[in-house]
């Protein structure tokens, strides 16, 4: 648990979820492979990470029905349509303006958003 307010959500396979505050810590459970990163939806202040070759490599990243639920919620749209998802994924908030790490924060609503989201998964939080 984070004892700064959380940047990122971590799901697991597993149906596991983490909230965190640097986003190099959900990077490293990406696997060795590359990150790839995508925005949730066109304009969306949120972005997904997850390994590069997580579907390519589909002998070593176990699918994950649990992320592919959730990012569809928060998203907006029915389960059904969520992407395919395998490995590790993280939902992070966004900001082209950190040179850093381009995090910001997860605002009240976002996480609020989220944590309904991770329950109508089937997601447990760590």
């Amino acid at each position: 648990m984070t004892t700064h307010a959380p940047v990122y959500v971590l799901i697991h396979p597993d149906g596991r979820a983490e909230w965190g505050d640097r986003i190099a810590t959900a990077e490293r459970a990406m696997g060795p492979h590359g990150l790839g990163r995508a925005f949730l939806t066109p304009g969306s202040r949120l972005r997904i990470v997850t390994s590069d070759c997580a579907l390519v490599l589909r002998d070593e990243y176990a699918p994950n029905p649990y992320a592919a639920a959730a990012l569809a919620h928060v998203a907006g749209f029915p389960p059904e349509d969520g992407p395919e998802t395998r490995g590790s994924v993280a939902l992070f908030g966004y900001d082209p303006n950190n040179e850093w790490d381009s995090t910001r924060p997860l605002t009240d609503d976002e996480r609020a958003v989220i944590t309904l989201a991770l329950t109508a998964a089937g997601c447990t939080t760590v």
